[in-house]
């Protein structure tokens, strides 16, 4: 067939704008990306860049200098500037994409709702787009729990608690992942009374149990009032308030606050492009079906980022985009491993982690052994005012390989970094022991931890 374009990507975040980039580096001569709105999906818009520059600001009028008793620091917020310096950090970002891809990589923006009409046509907008190959990256929203009475009371979304018209006197979050942590603190930090509930028996069920039970307690020392174990009948409006009818512990309790925030998790978007139509088939909960290629169902087109699925990270998305269009225009059956990817939680101290938990590893039929150090042995974070936190790595028992890097600490989604080049890179314990560190900086943790790896599982050798 005489295709019009050599790629069409669906979206515009942080998938489709690798995709579009490593498309046009790969020498694609006709490349265009389609999007019905806003342009740049969901991080820039209403996600990890608004959220951490939020946090980071609230942060700083919380704090205070971490306690130094010779540091005199005013801990005031003004909402309002704010609010304004995000939009304008927002849409400078924007302008800097729009430039990049569009200007200097000759990307053609193609705006207006995708739909395929059939396996090699697309209807963008008004127009229909002829293509050898597509790839969908069409990210997620915000996902509403189908709880009894959400429909009838006022609630805010990740996306609108970005924006706020005013700062809530009390407030419930619903969800106890990264999410809910991030926005947990962050309304916290502004003057917010916070009560989160977590309907699993801790939060960040995914974490190493010892980093979740570390967080746990800090944010309570916070004045985080945290409820696991959270089983919610209802919801329902009081006059001006939101209350949650919950079930926790055999006991029914009533929780009540001003405002009411989601934080349950998102939502594939693909119920709008017809995906049978093109021969794509998708799961119950709208994720596009990928083999380890990234390849769907129909051999010429591929699919990146959070519309497959979890996990929805940028760094994922990004990982995902370059993939699908290195093997959609080179054929180079490039796999995506998302075990291999890092994350990071934006609280204070944060959490990151690269690789698997030790209790993955023993379900994986491995041998794992694993080391801890909490961060306040370490000059850096006493330097800084900051001691809160732990470093863990888990490696196998008999080679020392590094399986897994977990930590929570004031940098740790910086120190996570190492982590990530031990894993992927095959490291073993005595290799990060041996790595020379400056002094003193953050990421020595690592080499300490890693001696004392050394130390528990003695001569490998023998």
């Amino acid at each position: 067939m005489n295709a019009e374009y050599d790629l069409v990507i669906i979206g515009t975040g942080a998938a489709g704008v690798a995709a579009a980039t490593a498309a046009v580096h790969l020498g694609a001569s006709r490349v265009a990306v389609v999007e019905r709105g806003p342009l740049w999906g969901t991080c820039v818009n209403t996600g990890c860049i608004p959220s951490k520059f939020l946090l980071t600001l609230a942060g700083y009028t919380y704090y205070r200098g971490h306690s130094h008793p010779g540091v005199r620091m005013e801990g005031r917020l003004d909402l309002g500037e704010v609010l304004a310096e995000k939009n304008t950090l927002q849409e400078r970002l924007r302008e800097k994409k729009r430039d990049t891809l569009f200007s200097r990589l000759g990307v053609e923006l193609i705006e207006g709702e995708a739909t395929f009409l059939n396996p090699h046509t697309l209807q963008a907008g008004d127009r229909k787009l002829a293509s050898k190959r597509f790839i969908i990256a069409t990210g997620s929203s915000p996902a509403i729990p189908p709880v009894e009475g959400i429909g009838s009371v006022p609630f805010m979304t990740s996306a609108d608690a970005l924006s706020p018209e005013r700062i809530p006197a009390t407030l419930i979050v619903i969800g106890g992942r990264a999410l809910g942590l991030e926005f947990a603190q962050l309304y916290s930090h502004l003057g917010t009374r916070v009560t989160l509930l977590q309907r699993s028996p801790r939060i960040l069920p995914e974490e190493e149990p010892e980093i979740a039970d570390l967080m746990a307690g800090y944010l309570a020392g916070e004045g985080i009032g945290i409820l696991t174990g959270v089983d919610i009948k209802r919801v329902e409006r009081t006059g001006d308030s939101v209350a949650v009818i919950a079930g926790t512990r055999g006991e029914q309790r009533v929780i009540s606050a001003d405002r009411l925030l989601l934080a349950t998790g998102r939502t594939p978007n693909s119920r709008e492009l017809n995906c049978g139509a093109a021969g794509v088939d998708t799961r119950p909960d709208g994720a596009v079906v990928v083999d380890t290629m990234l390849q769907t169902s129909a051999p010429h087109i591929w699919a990146a980022g959070d519309v497959t699925g979890e996990p929805m990270l940028e760094t994922a998305a990004r990982y995902g985009g370059e993939i699908a269009a290195s093997n959609a225009l080179r054929e180079l059956k490039r796999s995506y491993n998302s075990a291999l990817l890092p994350h990071g939680i934006f609280t204070t101290p944060q959490v990151a982690g690269v690789g698997m938990t030790e209790d993955r590893a023993q379900k994986a039929g491995l041998n794992p052994v694993s080391h801890s150090i909490r961060t306040d042995s370490m000059a850096k974070f006493s330097i800084d005012g900051d001691t809160r936190g732990m470093v863990k790595i888990v490696a196998d028992k008999r080679s020392r390989r590094i399986l897994g890097v977990h930590l929570c600490a004031p940098l740790a989604t910086e120190m996570i970094q190492e982590g990530v080049i031990a894993v992927t890179r095959y490291l073993t314990a005595d290799d990060l022991a041996e790595l020379p560190h400056v002094f003193p900086t953050a990421t020595e943790a690592l080499a300490v931890c890693a001696r004392g790896l050394q130390a528990n599982t003695g001569d490998c050798s023998k």
